[in-house]
């Protein structure tokens, strides 16, 4: 008898013990479900930032001088990345001393090579110029440079 007692007592046990496991087990799904369920709505309710396009590089310049004589120059330029709408050019000769050319937009055709409409007096040492303008196929604004040097005999 007190066998059948004590087995009784364990099964009843037992019958405790699954319904405590059921009870764990259905609030665990339940808790399951809930976070899954607003871990996808949280993400799916995020406003998407577009990144902003990326700047385009400054276009390419080279520039050069031409002897004009024994105490002069011009400066030729080239642009050879892209078309583009002059605005001004500044230049500065190796003293320190600055030039401006206006460029008025000006189309200057990718590759083209535009000769400065004044001569400079020679300068030894290094030459510096700073374009301004606009590229012509989608007008976004531009500042490059480009430089040369003018050496003695």
């Amino acid at each position: 008898m007190i066998i059948f007692v004590y087995f009784c007592l364990k099964f009843n046990n037992q019958q405790k013990k699954t319904k405590k496991m059921k009870k764990f087990n259905a609030l665990f799904v339940i808790g399951v479900l809930f976070l899954t369920t607003t871990f996808i709505l949280s993400s799916g309710c995020k406003k998407k930032t577009d990144d902003p396009a990326p700047t385009p590089s400054a276009p390419t310049f080279v520039a050069t001088a031409i002897p004009n004589g024994a105490d002069y120059i011009e400066i030729v330029a080239v642009c050879t990345s892209d078309d583009i709408l002059l605005t001004k050019v500044t230049i500065k000769d190796p003293l320190q001393n600055s030039y401006v050319y206006t460029g008025n937009q000006q189309l200057w055709v990718k590759d083209e090579y535009v000769t400065f409409p004044d001569v400079y007096l020679k300068q030894y040492g290094t030459w510096k110029l700073t374009f301004v303008g606009n590229r012509s196929v989608d007008g976004s604004s531009f500042t490059a440079t480009a430089s040369f040097s003018v050496t003695g005999k």
